[in-house]
This record gives C-alpha cells, sequence and structure tokens, in this order.
C-alpha cells in the first residue's frame, strides 16, 4: 500500500461519486435549459425547481464524496509514512 497513492479499494467508491458529479452536472444542464424555455411564464415549473435542487445537492454529494476519499487516502499515506520498522539486534 505504501506505493500506491490511492488505494485500491477506492476505486468502486471513486467512480460512483464521479458518476453522481457528472449526472448532476447533467441535470444541472437540463434545469438551465428548462428555465431558459420557461422564462416568459410569470412561475417557474415545479419540476425546474425539482431538478435544480436534486442538481445542487448531487454536485455538493459528487465532490464531497471525492474530497473524504481523497482526503482518508492522504492521511493513511501520511501514517504509513510515520512507520518506522524496528529492527532486532543481531
Amino acid at each position: 500500500m505504501a506505493n500506491e497513492p490511492i488505494p485500491k479499494a477506492y476505486k468502486p467508491w471513486m467512480i460512483l461519486s464521479t458518476a453522481v458529479l457528472i449526472g448532476s452536472l447533467v441535470l444541472f444542464a437540463v434545469d438551465a435549459v428548462g428555465a431558459f424555455l420557461s422564462f416568459g411564464d410569470k412561475t417557474t415549473p415545479l419540476w425546474v425547481i425539482v431538478v435544480g435542487v436534486l442538481a445542487v445537492f448531487g454536485v455538493f454529494l459528487g465532490f464531497g464524496g471525492l474530497f473524504v476519499l481523497l482526503a482518508t487516502a492522504g492521511f493513511q499515506a501520511w501514517r504509513a509514512g510515520r512507520r518506522v520498522q524496528v529492527l532486532p539486534p543481531e
């Protein structure tokens, strides 16, 4: 593990977090297009508000997941770097 910057066990979580982030950005783009299409209306449609809230929540969740994974990997690497090997006397 000392040679790996990020452990292999974190790979599925990084893929999931990145997928949530990309999906949320796509939702945000759909929300922006929907908001521009309904710009002339007096009220904003409910689906635009719901998709916008889901997009913002997903972006925070995606970035938060990546931050937690990278912070945990960094802490484990820091802890492994401080380990000292004690050799018995010969």
